[in-house]
């Protein structure tokens, strides 16, 4: 149970995905993805901050560029799951029945990791941990970049005051939405 418990449905099952574990790395993926683009945005957050007064620090191009990758995927992704409902085809069924049997501590353990790992939650009324870490991470990053920028214009390069207008959008975009009554 434990293995299958962090793999998923083994293969004999006709729902499983032809690869053990898919959902999990998906999730792996993606938090190595929300952790780079955290550190990066942070790292240059750290060089605006400590800049001289209208001096912009010089921040490698290269890593720029990954930076505004990632905060263009994840900035979508953030866009798309905002008011968002979970569609039943987007849900972990075995991870819905493992949960379910798991009795022992040591199977508990093992279903919670899997949780935490599992892109798809396991039925529509709970929520995805790697997308829900990935929402906060952006927000709270995104609304950092843009209050470095507001307090920081002058030094504050090109390419990073972009960024920023754009996660201004995206944190008005979740201010919209938290104001929209779905009931």
């Amino acid at each position: 149970m434990a293995i299958e418990a962090l793999t998923g449905p083994l293969p004999h099952d006709d729902s499983a995905p032809r690869i053990a574990g898919l959902s999990a790395l998906k999730g792996l993926v993606l938090y190595g993805a929300i952790f780079t683009f955290a550190g990066l945005y942070v790292d240059f957050i750290v060089r605006i901050a400590a800049s001289r007064a209208g001096i912009a620090p010089k921040l490698d191009a290269s890593l720029v560029s990954a930076a505004a990758a990632l905060a263009g995927v994840l900035g979508s992704a953030f866009a798309l799951e905002i008011g968002t409902k979970t569609p039943h085809s987007s849900t972990n069924r075995g991870l819905s029945q493992a949960i379910e049997q798991a009795t022992t501590s040591k199977q508990k353990v093992a279903v919670r990791i899997w949780q935490i790992l599992s892109l798809e939650p396991e039925d529509t009324t709970t929520a995805s941990w790697p997308k829900t870490f990935g929402i906060w991470v952006y927000a709270i990053v995104a609304s950092a970049v843009a209050v470095t920028y507001v307090l920081n214009q002058n030094q504050t390069p090109g390419t990073i005051k972009a960024l920023a207008v754009a996660f201004g959008g995206y944190v008005i975009a979740l201010v919209t939405a938290a104001y929209k009554s779905d009931h």
